[in-house]
């Protein structure tokens, strides 16, 4: 979908009338990125609250991540691996009726970028990912890991910077009433929080179970982010019933990067 025709969309299914640019423009859309990226996400425990407090659980495999990660740095095929612990599950998540919603309680995440999508499923099946993921699932349970393309990019997300670090997890009924709820409602966030980076990643090869799309993204503070969902109603009216309408349910988890 170009960003002309982002323009021409209107977030209900089937319908070709435009849908108000003039207050929230479309998105605004540069080249999807040609690398590919490795996921995976880890639950280190039930997220009860919405804060992720400091556990001992979450501190020891954080500590696992991050040395798997700086094991990947050092291959010639990576082009970086970065690790990020959760912070908070920020108010956005809808169940949608009759559609069967995963716990994206991730609160550890690895993610991978390397030239190629056909690289980033080799190292998904490779070692040391492979032992990763295998050990997590056998202490953890609840792990996510998949190899992913960008199909959708408003800029690239820079890791060299702490910040708030967004993956916002989606279940949706077809990848296309994703791609369009996701490329309609950004540029509200584009626009009410000054958002101008994004990477979705789409899993391939049905490796990432549960989740049609993860969408990643970067904002300075939690100040330029947080206020915006809590507060301001359009947000609920237009942002989540755009989703609905499109039957996609997000979820929504805000992260910091680890640092070792």
């Amino acid at each position: 979908m170009t960003e002309d025709s982002a323009a021409r969309h209107d977030p209900r299914p089937g319908s070709t009338r435009a849908a108000d640019p003039a207050r929230w423009p479309a998105v605004r859309l540069v080249e999807p990125a040609a690398a590919g990226f490795v996921f995976v996400g880890i639950a280190s425990g039930r997220w009860r609250r919405p804060v992720a407090l400091p556990n001992a659980r979450r501190r020891q495999l954080l500590a696992q991540v991050e040395e798997v990660a700086t094991v990947l740095r050092g291959r010639s095929d990576v082009s970086r691996a970065d690790t990020f612990r959760g912070l908070v599950r920020p108010p956005g998540t809808r169940a949608l009726p009759g559609q069967r919603v995963p716990a994206a309680e991730y609160d550890v995440v690895l993610l991978v970028e390397l030239g190629s999508v056909a690289a980033a499923a080799g190292l998904l099946s490779g070692t040391p990912v492979r032992e990763l993921v295998g050990t997590a699932r056998r202490s953890h349970g609840n792990v996510l890991a998949f190899a992913a393309s960008n199909v959708r990019r408003i800029g690239p997300v820079d890791h060299d910077r702490q910040g708030v670090f967004l993956f916002n997890y989606f279940t949706a009924d077809r990848v296309t009433e994703n791609l369009a709820a996701w490329q309609y409602t950004a540029g509200w966030f584009q626009a009410e929080t000054g958002l101008d980076n994004s990477t979705v990643l789409a899993p391939v090869d049905g490796s990432g179970v549960g989740f049609t799309l993860v969408n990643h993204c970067r904002w300075s503070r939690l100040t330029e982010i947080l206020p915006s969902l809590v507060l301001k109603p359009s947000f609920r009216s237009y942002v989540l019933a755009t989703f609905a309408r499109h039957r996609t349910a997000p979820h929504p988890v805000l992260y910091r990067l680890h640092r070792s």
